[in-house]
């Protein structure tokens, strides 16, 4: 598991807006999040925001989770999705 970031925002339909460590943030797409426990707590769908300071948006699994996620300011990781051949 990698470090992704911590929380910033969240939305009533159950996003995550993320602010990432990551470097290359392309490279997450599609990963699993997990919380700091290890949980698995959704999937990274999209990347916004300006190049230089972007944002990564994750589709809970639970929408409850979004607004604990937030206040906590916890540290979620992902792991990398490997290409099947």
């Amino acid at each position: 598991m990698r470090l992704l970031g911590i929380p910033e925002t969240h939305t009533r339909s159950g996003y995550l807006v993320v602010k990432p460590y990551v470097k290359n943030v392309l490279e997450c797409l599609g990963s699993d999040v997990f919380d700091s426990v290890g949980r698995k707590i959704g999937v990274i769908i999209d990347v916004i925001g300006r190049v230089d300071d972007p944002r990564v948006v994750v589709r809970l699994d639970k929408r409850e989770l979004s607004e604990l996620l937030v206040t906590k300011q916890e540290r979620l990781y992902f792991v990398k999705k490997t290409k099947r051949r």
